[in-house]
């Protein structure tokens, strides 16, 4: 594949702030280099086993003077090409031929001062760049993307650019790399897929304030540790006369080894797991040390605490909307704790 030759390049982009228009022998070519975009819209150098779901990668694009007139970037001294910056007016349209995976490909203006390998011509100033967002990884496997990229003027331009830049990277499932047994949380919320490549024998699990989950992760594979307390409407509508606090592991996570889930609570309080028919006792015993409820398992559902018994479920009159207990009483109204 032929490279990209960066000739007269600083003191041209250094001379002047006026925006041009294009010469009529000017198009817009990618270049080679594959950055990863940080924060504050600063590109930073790509190290691929590093790659997320969610992640964005950038690619500098240039703007080539073909002198000669022949569509391909010789090297002659006849032909200029310069990094593509604000001085240009024109838009640019990027195009993508995935041959594994999918991912939204955009452009926009990215600052490369903090990368090794400056792009060519650059002169600490936004460069016009090809944008890849990964798409979101929630499963539990290492997904793949390749194919090339190319830009233009217009659609057809960039179909028939002569240059390409070759993509092929894998990313791994949105924050495996977090390590919630090492001093930091699973948010809840997120994706929450998590390797224990790097961990070994009995760690803590920490689930915000809410929970801990204390066990061996030796040999342990990925999992979906992704969790919320998110009200689960069904559940509380078949209890309506109880005060509810959910615990809900989106992924049900299974453990090579059983281990102790501690979920914190008031005590006098009742505690169990939920499940599509109601509530279901549990072996599960409060520690007034820790304030938690503590039980052990090797797999992690979803728990509710509830401020009263659940024995009874609540059932609606269809005629006046009505509630009462599965035993004819009036369920005690609930304050909202």
């Amino acid at each position: 594949m032929k490279k990209l030759f960066a000739l007269a390049l600083a003191a041209t982009m250094a001379a002047g702030m006026t925006t041009v228009a294009f010469a009529a022998s000017e198009n817009v070519v990618i270049g080679k280099e594959i950055y990863k975009l940080g924060s504050d819209n600063r590109a930073e150098d790509l190290d691929t086993d590093q790659l997320e779901g969610g992640d964005q990668l950038v690619i500098p694009i240039y703007v080539w003077e073909d002198a000669n007139d022949n569509d391909e970037i010789d090297g002659s001294e006849a032909d200029s090409i310069y990094a593509y910056t604000s001085d240009y007016d024109r838009r640019v349209v990027a195009r993508a031929d995935w041959k594994v995976g999918d991912a939204e490909v955009t452009t926009g203006y990215v600052n490369y001062g903090d990368v090794k390998d400056k792009p060519d011509g650059y002169v600490n100033r936004q460069i016009m760049s090809v944008i890849i967002t990964l798409p979101e990884n929630d499963t539990t496997t290492i997904e793949d993307l390749a194919g090339t990229v190319s830009v233009g003027r217009s659609a057809s331009s960039a179909k028939n650019s002569p240059e390409t830049c070759e993509v092929e990277v894998s990313y791994y499932p949105d924050h495996t790399r977090q390590k919630p047994w090492d001093g930091s949380e699973l948010i809840s919320g997120h994706t929450g897929i998590v390797s224990f490549d790097s961990a070994d024998g009995e760690v803590d699990i920490d689930f915000g304030d809410v929970a801990t989950f204390t066990v061996d992760v030796t040999s342990q594979g990925k999992l979906n540790l992704a969790w919320n307390t998110d009200f689960n409407k069904e559940f509380g509508a078949m209890y309506d006369y109880a005060n509810l606090t959910f615990f809900n592991l989106e992924g049900t996570p299974s453990f090579n080894k059983n281990g102790t889930l501690m979920v914190y609570a008031e005590p006098d309080t009742f505690f169990y797991e939920v499940t599509a028919d109601g509530a279901k006792a549990v072996d599960a015993e409060y520690d007034e040390d820790y304030e938690a409820w503590v039980l052990t398992t090797r797999t992690l559902s979803s728990y509710v605490v509830s401020d009263v018994e659940l024995t009874e479920k609540t059932v609606t009159d269809t005629e006046d909307g009505s509630s009462t207990t599965d035993d004819g009483s009036k369920p005690i109204p609930d304050t909202g704790r």
